[in-house]
């Protein structure tokens, strides 16, 4: 048996084998290890000795640190030394009997947890501080209140969403959000895909603030994606734009000037119909022949370049006859007060009324250009790609790569446009 001064080590408190009484063996600094008896389990614990109040004159006491071993909630050596260096430490400094150490880390640990945030507070923090644009911020904080929160539970503390935690039911952080996410994928596949990426986004928001403890509980992987088959938006063939042209030009549902010019530019430039929609006359520079979309209107949320062809000027003299004592091209008055211009949900609705639900939206005319302007023009993918505004090459070339090839977009656009009077098209 060791003494004081040649205090066991680790290797040989797992050798120890317990005997018929109860021993006790000297670790240094007032540590002890006590081995129960064999008729009682041979158990080995850790137990911390002094005096209270400090003194030879004080009762001599025992701290119970905790059971030797590996599993949760068992010491090492190393382990139980620290613990009660810790315990010892709090005490002198705290004057305290160190019976009441355990009492106070609970009461410690209890005011932590109220200091955590619930999941709603973690969320409407995250809203706050987004600097999503304003219609993406609009649908995820619907997403938050319609899906996450009824479906999470408002007031349920963050930590109980840690990844490995297991919780009352059994269910660790991830299983709670994975079975959450099946729930909703039961009745809307592709729309708990999306909210399993608000709810990311939720998250890793509370663990770089330090709510919760790394990894994400709603990581992305293919099990948890639903196995519901991508839609694509519904668009032309190029031998069909010459019908379509047609009808657009009879106009047979009586659409506006405007809304008609709107998808003559949409066709002629292929932006995103929330880019096209706000376009003011101050953006075109006629002796440039730039159109300059700002970064607020383009998903990228970087300025976007439209080389003017002959065929959009055309449309734009003829809307600037009617609406340029306007600040926007494509003023209707007609929005209520949610825009101050043509309500971009304006184009999808003019093709339904054309005939063309489920045929085309305005989104799908975006896959005509690169398809076509590769097939039938003869231009590269990355020329088109740039002019559409898509992000070119991995993270590093996006990073250092600032070419803008502008005279190869504005051959193209210039090709294109060309292409679809002769598909048609009249401006």
């Amino acid at each position: 048996m060791r003494n004081r001064l040649n205090p066991l080590t680790d290797s040989e408190i797992r050798g120890l084998i317990a005997g018929p009484k109860r021993s006790t063996h000297a670790l240094g600094e007032s540590l002890f290890l006590v081995v129960e008896p064999a008729s009682k389990g041979g158990g080995k614990r850790f137990v911390g000795r002094y005096r209270q109040p400090p003194g030879r004159q004080g009762k001599q006491k025992e701290y119970a640190i905790g059971v030797y071993g590996k599993k949760v909630g068992q010491f090492s050596l190393k382990e139980a030394r620290e613990e009660w260096a810790r315990v010892r430490a709090w005490g002198a400094e705290n004057g305290q009997d160190l019976q009441h150490y355990k009492h106070h880390q609970r009461r410690e640990e209890v005011e932590v947890k109220q200091e955590l945030p619930t999941l709603k507070q973690a969320a409407d923090e995250y809203l706050e501080n987004s600097r999503h644009r304003p219609s993406t911020k609009k649908d995820y904080t619907n997403c938050i209140y319609n899906q996450v929160l009824p479906g999470l539970g408002v007031a349920t503390p963050l930590e109980n969403f840690t990844w490995g935690t297991r919780q009352k039911d059994g269910r660790t952080g991830r299983r709670i959000v994975l079975d959450w996410k099946k729930g909703i994928e039961k009745r809307a596949p592709v729309q708990s895909d999306k909210a399993l990426m608000v709810l990311r986004q939720v998250f890793n928001y509370a663990i770089d603030q330090g709510w919760l403890d790394a990894p994400n509980p709603a990581f992305g992987s293919k099990h948890a994606k639903s196995k519901s088959e991508v839609k694509h938006h519904p668009t032309l063939e190029w031998n069909e734009l010459p019908e379509f042209f047609e009808r657009l030009q009879k106009n047979e549902p009586r659409g506006s000037m405007v809304v008609v010019s709107a998808v003559k530019v949409l066709f002629l430039t292929f932006l995103r119909v929330n880019s096209l929609a706000g376009l003011r006359w101050e953006e075109l520079d006629y002796k440039k022949n730039l159109w300059t979309v700002p970064a607020s209107r383009m998903k990228n949320k970087q300025k976007h370049l439209v080389p003017l062809t002959n065929q959009l000027k055309e449309v734009f003299d003829q809307l600037r006859d009617l609406n340029g004592n306007e600040e926007y091209a494509f003023y209707t008055g007609h929005s209520r007060g949610k825009y101050p211009y043509m309500n971009p949900s304006s184009i999808n609705a003019h093709l339904i009324r054309m005939g063309y639900k489920g045929i085309l939206v305005g989104h799908g005319v975006r896959s005509i250009p690169l398809t076509a302007g590769q097939e039938i023009l003869g231009f590269s993918h990355e020329v088109i790609q740039r002019q559409m505004a898509h992000s070119v090459g991995d993270r590093v070339r996006q990073a250092y790569d600032r070419s803008q090839m502008m005279d190869e977009r504005r051959k193209f656009m210039i090709a294109w446009c060309d292409a679809l009077v002769e598909q048609g098209l009249i401006t």
